[in-house]
């Protein structure tokens, strides 16, 4: 385009010069004239020409642009939507281990008063057997009558300790299944975070 201008300038600078110079004889001046103008309508025709490209290729450019740009704002539009779901997602998560948590934290707290209990009936356990052989010691020293009676007090005393001692196996079972309970909470809570 820049040597369009410049062959522009030069033709200009001929032209003005032609007709500064001195008068030509009149058939040479048509001549020339016929010249002149088939070399201005030749630059014409060759700067509308460059002007058609020059048009046509920022066209095509602004064609790119703005596909360009629509591609760009369709990427950030799905860019933000993605944003948009994975901070969802994440709030999701946190509210959910914060229910295991709690969840958690209370299985525990049952467990420990479970398994305190459990010690305490196993204390006790002990306890009534140490008594009942306390008293079939004294037993054999009793008479019938007072045998007959520790006896029964005897059979209240094992129904009781047979009770209790499932009683104990139950509560065992139960604190065995809350801490199986509690270890897969906290396996699904590490998967989750």
């Amino acid at each position: 385009m820049l040597t369009n201008l410049h062959t522009w300038v030069c033709l200009c600078i001929w032209v003005c010069g032609v007709c500064s110079s001195p008068a030509m004889p009149r058939t040479e001046a048509k001549v020339a004239l016929t010249d002149e103008v088939n070399v201005l309508m030749y630059g014409v025709l060759q700067f509308s020409e460059s002007l058609h490209h020059a048009y046509q290729n920022t066209e095509a450019r602004l064609a790119r642009l703005t596909r360009a740009i629509t591609d760009t704002e369709s990427f950030v539009q799905r860019l933000g939507q993605d944003t948009e779901q994975t901070i969802r997602s994440e709030r999701q998560i946190k509210d959910r281990l914060g229910v295991i948590q709690a969840e958690t934290t209370a299985i525990q707290t049952q467990a420990q008063q479970t398994s305190g209990l459990v010690y305490k009936v196993e204390r006790e356990e002990v306890a009534i057997k140490q008594k009942i052989s306390n008293l079939e010691a004294t037993l054999k020293r009793f008479t019938t009558d007072r045998i007959k009676a520790l006896k029964e007090t005897t059979q209240k005393h094992n129904t009781l300790l047979h009770d209790l001692v499932s009683w104990t196996e139950t509560q065992k079972q139960q604190l065995e299944n809350q801490n199986q309970q509690l270890a897969e909470l906290q396996k699904w809570a590490s998967r989750s975070v």
